[in-house]
Parts: structure tokens; sequence; C-alpha cells
């Protein structure tokens, strides 16, 4: 299904459907080189959204919920629409048999996950955080190690848990301290959502001081033992990690909840699992060394485009999840979570055989 050829010998189709062949990486040129560009390009995304997201606690619960909804059709949702072409590069499989078993095992994955929100909401919840702070705590990882040169994660399995703890935390934990009241109330929404009886999550006001003891105490854990543990030559990288964990720590512990997770999800772990992607796949690094952004464009389109429009019309049939401003309410925002915490967990298990790999971990 061609559609024009954009550079010679390429050609630009609607889909992708040829595995992305995942290698690994080493001390990867290209990645090392966006060091530097990935902090500025953070920082003109963050400024001017912390300005906003100051104020956002005032405003209705749609304008709060934006990012959020903004997220579901750009980097958001499309950050794991590339996951079958992984999991087929993994596999290193062409036979069109295997592929549709791997595609199998994905959905039924999801579905399992989406089964036990309604048998068991209370544990589904919990399992919801935990999974997040540690698919998020991963993410961060790899672009400490392939992206900032952070080796010295790679070296130590102390310190690569102490950071992938660390910095999935910040965004799951930290909201709960001076949002509490938000925090408690998605929770709850999400408890309550299968019909069961009204639930109350008494934990989340009991113990408000847990959500900034423990992120506060895992980053600072995690920078004290890595300075300590690091080089000479792996000092810039700490410094990259100590920049990027207090930025982070500030972001969640002052911007309002909702906010906060909204840009972060869009902004900054999927846009960098995206920046992953287009590395790991070979027209993408090529389109990213050339700094070739349209065509780099054009081309996350093609991985990922299929399957993030097949993942929203299955929210809308599941969930009836409205994708309209008008709709963005709590209701709205308990069904997007459950969406994407169903799709979160087979796309987690892709990221986890990726690191096997490109982190040989």
């Amino acid at each position: 299904m061609p559609l024009a050829g954009l550079a010679k010998g390429c050609i630009v189709k609607w889909v992708e459907w040829s595995p992305v062949l995942v290698v690994q990486t080493g001390q990867h040129a290209l990645l090392k080189r966006y060091s530097l560009r990935l902090i500025a390009l953070s920082l003109v995304f963050f400024v001017p959204l912390a300005g906003l997201g100051l104020k956002s606690a005032e405003w209705p619960i749609y304008l709060q919920l934006l990012p959020l909804f903004i997220s579901l059709f750009l980097f958001g949702m499309p950050h794991g629409g590339a996951d079958h072409l992984l999991l087929w590069g993994i596999l290193r499989q062409d036979s069109w048999y295997r592929r549709i078993a791997t595609l199998v095992f994905y959905t039924l994955t999801a579905l399992a996950y989406l089964v036990f929100w309604d048998l068991q909401p209370s544990a589904a919840a919990i399992f919801f955080l935990g999974l997040t702070i540690f698919h998020w705590g991963q993410g961060d990882r790899y672009i400490s190690v392939q992206v900032h040169q952070a080796t010295y994660l790679c070296r130590s399995k102390a310190l690569t848990a102490l950071h992938v703890l660390s910095r999935g935390s910040i965004p799951i934990l930290l909201p709960g301290y001076l949002g509490n009241d938000t925090y408690r109330s998605v929770i709850e929404a999400l408890v309550s959502s299968s019909g069961q009886a009204s639930h109350q999550a008494d934990w989340v006001s009991s113990y408000p001081l847990f959500f900034l003891l423990i992120p506060m105490g895992l980053t600072a854990l995690s920078l004290l033992a890595a300075s300590i543990y690091v080089s000479k030559k792996e000092i810039r990288p700490l410094c990259m990690d100590i920049i990027e964990s207090v930025a982070l720590f500030g972001w969640f512990l002052f911007i309002p909840a909702l906010w906060a997770i909204g840009c972060y999800f869009a902004l900054w772990h999927s846009l960098r699992h995206a920046l992953r992607i287009l590395s790991t796949d070979s027209l993408g690094s090529q389109f990213l060394d050339s700094k070739q952004y349209l065509r780099l464009n054009i081309r996350w389109l093609q991985l990922t485009g299929l399957m993030t429009f097949v993942a929203l019309i299955g929210m809308w049939i599941i969930f009836a999840l409205p994708f309209s401003i008008r709709g963005i309410e709590l209701d709205w925002l308990v069904k997007a979570l459950i969406g994407i915490s169903v799709l979160t967990l087979p796309h987690t298990v892709v990221v986890c055989c990726m690191d096997k790999i490109q982190l040989r971990v």
C-alpha cells in the first residue's frame, strides 16, 4: 500500500508489518548525542506547563484532565502501538502463525487483567500502582543507561533496583501527599468502578506522609549510593540523574496531581519510549541520525497508528469511553485508567524482553 517515496529506497506505507529487530545496542552513539537535547526538550515542555499547572486545581476537571485526554492520541496510547512489531523482532519469527500467536497472547494477557478488575477491583488497583511504579521506573532506567550513559546501573543490580523504584515512585506516590484528597477520590472511584459497594480508601488519608517519605527516601538512597559507586567517567551521567530526579520530585510535589500525571505520561514517559522505539527501528534511526523529523513523524505513525486506533476503538466499545472534551469527568478518568492499565500489563512484558536484550539484564 505505498503512498509515495520520500527517500531513496524508502517507500512510506500506511501500516508497517515487518518486525522491528531488537538488538543489543551497547554504547549507542546516536542516543548519546540526544542526552542534552532530551533535557532541553523536557524544559521546553515542562516549564510553561508548570506555570499553567500550578493553577489547575482551581479549574473544572475536564481542563485538569486535558493532558491525559490528549495523551490517548499523542504519544501516551501510541507509545505501546508498536509492541507487536517489537515482539516479533525479539522472537525473530517471520511465520504468520507465530505472529498471530503472539498477538493472541498479548490480547489474552490484557483481557485477563480486565477480568481481574471485575473480580477483585481492590487488588487490581493496588497491582496497577505497583505495575506502573515498576514500568515507569523501568523506562527511565533505559534512558539513563542508553541516552545519558549511566553505565553504573548496568554494573549493579542494587543500584538498578533503587533507580527503578525511585523514578517509578515519584510520579505514582508523591502526588498523594499534597494532593491527598484527589488521590483518594481516584482510588475509591477505581475500586468502585465494577458496580460493587462504594469503597472507602481510608489508608490514603490515614498515612499522607507515606506518599512523601517513600519516594523521598528511595530517591535520596538511590542518588547517594550511585555517588559512592560511580567512577570519574560517570560523574556527568550521575549529574544528569540528579537533575532529572530533583526536577521530577519538584514537579510531582507542587503541581496538582491530575495535571502533573497527564503531562508526565504523554511528554516524559511516552515520549522517551518513542525515542527508544525509533532508535531501535532501522529506518527510524536513520531519520533520527539525519534529523529528518517530518519523515520521522510519518514513520512513527506507520509503526503505531493501526494498533493505537484498534486500542481506542476497543476502549470505546468495552468502557463506553467518550472521546469528547465534554465527557471528561471523574467517571471518564476511571474508565481511561482501567483501559490504560489493561494495556500496560502486556506492554510491560514486551519492554522487559527488550531490556533483556538491549541492557543485558
